[in-house]
């Protein structure tokens, strides 16, 4: 026994000595390549310290209250393999500080890596406020790719990491995230006032010819605008004689203290060259962090050209796609035979201000729309939840994703659900409308949903839900539509059961379930019924009820995408029927599901879940360890039986 035991220890440790020399050789899978960019790097996207291209170069920077910080983590699987479940993990330190470091953890299936730490230094004690995740994948021109399985990015900065993906080997596969934060205690206000126009009549003219500004704003106390040493209006016109190429800028100022900034230049030759440029333009003059921008220009009778901030060369005329982290000026030089230059200026603003994405379903829930005409249609909400009730509800709504409009507000008591009847509406238009409830505990927004009227002598669809909904005592349908799942997915397969129920005393004819299926989940199979894509609806229209007539509808669907601002998600099922009076009504029921975060939720991650601080070489020491115990007590049995057991002679 003890020469077995003797050979299945050293058999296991030969195998975990194995298991460790792999581990330890895959963990060098990351970043090794001479000219790969450092894991991290940090930014001041207002001061432009820290940046670079393609690398950054920021490892000790400075900033002030009100700055926006962006850290960079860069990736590049260099080995020779696949890294599957590749995460990304940010450590920051976003407590009140002077100081502020970084470093980050790359972690694969087949090894990861940690960085060196980076920092940021703050005059006064301040806090960083995460802001967003951008992710850039690709060689060449980086590509802002979406986050993967409905993350919101602040996973990153969470021990579990931003997932990734499967990472090949390669250049083409390399890519980075870009993490922002906001300096200060309280983030910087996002100004009300805004500038609309800043232009100029001519962009070029020759020295001694006027040129006129042009600037308009909107919510502005004050304006000024540099290198004009008098006031001006805050929306208005001004003409000026430069006699040099001159750039002027408009500042314009609200009332919470946020200022706005615009600049045009007026270029002014003073020597004559036979090369000129005819345009220098941008698809985009403001862009958020994180998109693209293309540049545009063409020039006649140039021998070549170059543009200040590109590191490559550029046709004499052509286009070119940037992507600025910072609000960069792009300056065209084009050069004559007779040694004449013409240059020109365009400036990409990029909006860094870190806004909260709102989230909404929290409180209230925007449902379905009802009982829709021509001119009219019943807007339907839920409140879910109790902080929320006996407070004042109503429906904002509009022709467009703003609204604009709001309805009349209700008190709704002790019920659950509410709803109102929108009039003067426009025949054959779709409205957005959403469900609100102001209480005691705030405001609270559901999700913006859709309807279209009907148009002209157009007949009632099919899909559209006709009829006053019965609630209460008073309705002869019981309906109740259900799952087994608390939370969903991007992916999971979702079973539905609708049941219904005549209870009244009267039978029910032309009765038709319908059945109206959040955005991203579509249905796959079905008991029976039509599934239209286009509205997501299953209609499934049904036997006579008589009293006491019941029936089920068996539904399954597929998870194809979740919201990411949605605290919970909706499935409204409706029983529309004609009473023994010939009035059309209808019963609501609806099943709400929590959008599910990153993670298994199965008994196995749960299992190991608190293990996730154990390395590859504990895990497989802590399995030696109970299997040498499992021998162990295999051995004290057998002795045991052994004495035990009864002597043959």
């Amino acid at each position: 026994m003890k020469n077995y035991m003797k050979k299945i220890i050293v058999g296991i440790f030969s195998f975990a000595l194995l298991f460790v020399g792999q581990n330890a050789f895959a963990t060098g899978i990351w970043n090794t390549a001479s000219n790969d960019c450092p894991t991290i790097n940090v930014a001041n996207t207002n001061t432009s310290a820290g940046w670079g291209d393609p690398c950054w170069n920021g490892t000790n920077i400075s900033a002030n209250p009100g700055d926006i910080i962006n850290v960079r983590v860069y990736y590049h699987n260099t080995g020779t393999t696949t890294a599957n479940n590749t995460r990304l993990v940010l450590n920051a330190q976003t407590g009140s500080s002077t100081s502020h470091s970084f470093t980050t953890d790359i972690t694969s299936s087949q090894g990861g890596m940690t960085s060196n730490s980076v920092s940021v230094n703050i005059p006064t004690s301040q806090t960083l406020t995460f802001g967003s995740v951008i992710w850039y994948t690709g060689n060449t021109h980086p590509t802002v790719t979406p986050l993967l399985n409905g993350q919101d990015g602040s996973e990153i900065l969470s021990t579990q990491g931003l997932y990734i993906g499967d990472i090949t080997p390669g250049w083409s596969s390399q890519g980075s995230a870009v993490v922002s934060f906001v300096v200060g205690n309280n983030t910087t206000p996002v100004s009300n006032c805004s500038i609309s126009n800043f232009s100029s009549n001519q962009p070029s003219i020759t020295n001694g010819n006027p040129v006129t500004l042009y600037w308009s704003t909107s919510n502005c106390t004050n304006v000024n605008i540099s290198n004009l040493n008098y006031s001006v209006p805050v929306s208005g016109s001004q003409t000026v004689w430069p006699t040099y190429t001159t750039t002027y800028t408009l500042n314009a100022y609200g009332t919470n203290g946020g200022t706005q900034t615009r600049s045009v230049t007026v270029y002014v030759d003073n020597a004559v060259s036979n090369c000129s440029i005819n345009n220098f333009s941008t698809n985009q003059s403001s862009i958020t962090n994180g998109n693209s921008a293309v540049l545009n220009w063409s020039t006649n009778n140039c021998t070549s050209v170059n543009i200040s901030n590109l590191n490559y060369s550029v046709p004499v005329s052509g286009s070119q796609t940037v992507w600025p982290t910072y609000t960069t000026t792009y300056t065209l030089n084009a050069y004559g035979t007779n040694g004449g230059t013409q240059t020109r200026s365009v400036t990409v603003y990029v909006n860094n201000v870190v806004v909260p994405v709102p989230v909404y379903n929290a409180g209230v829930v925007t449902t379905v729309a009802t009982n829709i005409s021509q001119t009219g249609a019943q807007v339907n909400g839920l409140i879910t939840n109790s902080n929320y009730a006996n407070a004042n509800t109503y429906f904002e709504y509009g022709t467009d994703v703003y609204l604009g409009l709001k309805s009349s507000s209700h008190t709704t008591g002790s019920n659950t659900s509410f709803s109102e009847y929108l009039t003067n509406l426009s025949p054959k238009t779709i409205y957005f409308f959403r469900a609100v409830s102001e209480g005691s505990n705030g405001v609270s927004r559901g999700a913006i949903e859709i309807f279209e009227t009907l148009g002209n002598a157009q007949p009632v669809r099919p899909i559209i839900v006709q009829g006053t909904t019965v609630v209460g005592s008073a309705s002869p349908i019981m309906l109740k539509i259900e799952n087994r799942y608390q939370a969903v997915g991007t992916g999971d397969v979702v079973d539905y059961v609708v049941y219904y129920k005549n209870i009244g005393k009267s039978k029910l004819v032309n009765p038709m379930v319908q059945v109206f299926f959040p955005k991203g989940i579509t249905v796959t199979n079905a008991s029976r019924g039509t599934y239209s894509a286009d509205s997501n609806t299953l209609s499934t229209p049904i036997e006579d009820l008589v009293p006491g007539a019941e029936g089920v509808i068996y539904i399954q669907a597929k998870v194809n995408s979740m919201e990411s601002n949605l605290a919970q998600v909706v499935t409204t099922a409706v029983l529309v029927y004609t009473n023994p009076n010939q009035a059309q009504e209808n019963a609501m029921a609806y099943v709400l599901n929590n959008p599910k975060t990153d993670g298994n939720v199965l008994g196995a991650a749960a299992l190991f879940g608190n293990m996730s601080g154990i390395s590859l070489v504990g895990l497989l020491l802590l399995i030696i360890f109970i299997m040498l115990l499992a021998l162990l007590a295999r051995s004290l049995f057998g002795r045991r039986n052994v004495a035990t057991a009864p002597i043959n002679h």
